[in-house]
């Protein structure tokens, strides 16, 4: 398979995984400048992907802060939201390195629920 180069110069294959390496700001990055519609299509998987699943982090994030100040049940509801938000993150590196090792193998990987996500913004 031959590997083709892009709008930016550099591989394809590159291309794809970098669109997966800064999460979903490289996404943006590339789904802005680069032009080649497979680089195009995983940046866009990794925007909706990476940018949704921060998004809930930070809203999480930001309910462990206010149910923190609450005395007794304060403690119990934030334990669990702390607890909840650790999940997340370590789900969130292991998609990150899935993700990039699918970019660099497999050109047409995608995620159930945000590939098709990302289809609309191709």
């Amino acid at each position: 398979m031959m590997n083709r180069m892009t709008t930016l110069g550099l591989d394809e294959r590159l291309e794809r995984v970098l669109a997966y390496a800064l999460f979903w700001i490289s996404g943006l990055i590339l789904l802005l400048f680069e032009r080649n519609r497979n680089v195009r299509w995983h940046a866009a998987q990794s925007l909706v992907t990476f940018g949704s699943l921060w998004l809930v982090i930070l809203v999480l994030q930001f309910l462990h802060g206010v149910v923190s100040l609450l005395p007794l049940l304060g403690w119990l509801i934030g334990f669990g939201l702390g607890l909840l938000i650790n999940l997340l993150g370590w789900l969130v590196l292991l998609l990150w390195l899935w993700l990039m090792l699918m970019a660099w193998l497999r050109p047409d990987y995608r995620l159930p629920f945000f590939g098709q996500l990302a289809d609309s913004l191709v």
